[in-house]
């Protein structure tokens, strides 16, 4: 893997994913539902609406598969809380996998931006291939703004996350900026993963990653919005074009308000709109 060009694999197999050339096309959608047992009876449409794997990744679902809880963070997509921890004694340190630590202000390549979440907390969902792909607000809230980082893509599998140190803050990832109505902030972090990697967001088109869109010779890329951006917890936020993680973080006044946050969830799968 080290030797791979992982963000240029990744780019050519998106490619495949979206080649739309019958049957051989739908051949390769049917297997990939077939292999990874994909829950088609939630998705907006039957697998014939959809004409590659590509576009069944990204599937949406049916109005009403998943309900949204009336606590103030839900789960923003479909996986597993892998992951959770607090900030507290001045440190901001994340679990990555046992024995494996990394620092909020290397995950976001922003020192300033992390000190705002000194007290608060984090939690970590990995998303399977299997699972729901698209990405929602885990509260309600305005976007303030969105940064992206440029990386490598290595896999976020079970294997990689023990051997890579610092996976989450090398691969590329783009960061979703939410301040709540009393001023409270969480940031969602979406991390690309090896195979396709692109990461899309309703909020722009420009904003799409391993797309060949954004400038990667900057450490970071800032992204102001030119207007408001309201989410309703639920709200669609992005989505993932294969696989990856989500890492939430919460500031110091939301983890005040629920001291239990994450900590009933870890270990357990979690859907979108499920309170955690």
């Amino acid at each position: 893997m080290k030797l791979l060009p992982k963000n240029a694999a990744s780019r050519a197999f998106g490619a495949f994913t979206r080649l739309n050339i019958p049957p051989f096309t739908r051949w390769a959608r049917s297997a990939f539902a077939r292999y990874y047992k994909l829950n088609m009876a939630e998705s907006e449409y039957p697998l014939s609406h959809y004409k590659n794997i590509g576009e069944l990744f990204i599937r949406r679902l049916k109005p009403g598969a998943r309900i949204i809880d009336n606590a103030e963070v839900v789960s923003p997509v479909d996986g597993v809380l892998s992951q959770t921890g607090t900030f507290d004694g001045g440190m901001q340190t994340l679990i990555q996998t046992k024995g494996k630590l990394y620092e909020l202000k290397d995950l976001l390549r922003d020192d300033e931006m992390a000190t705002r979440f000194d007290g608060g907390a984090f939690a970590t969902i990995y998303l399977a291939p299997f699972n729901y792909h698209r990405i929602h607000s885990p509260v309600k809230g305005d976007l303030v703004d969105a940064s992206y980082c440029p990386g490598t893509l290595w896999p976020v599998n079970a294997g990689s996350v023990e051997r890579v140190e610092g996976l989450f803050c090398i691969n590329e990832r783009l960061t979703s900026h939410i301040r709540l109505q009393d001023g409270s902030e969480i940031l969602v972090v979406k991390v690309g993963a090896t195979n396709v990697g692109r990461i899309g967001v309703v909020y722009s088109d420009d904003l799409l990653v391993n797309a060949g869109k954004l400038d990667r010779s900057k450490k970071r890329l800032d992204w102001q919005p030119a207007s408001n951006f309201h989410f309703e917890k639920g709200d669609e936020l992005g989505r993932f074009e294969m696989g990856s993680t989500v890492i939430l973080i919460v500031d110091k006044k939301i983890r005040e308000r629920h001291p239990n946050l994450f900590k009933s969830r870890l270990g357990k799968a979690v859907k979108v709109g499920e309170a955690l």
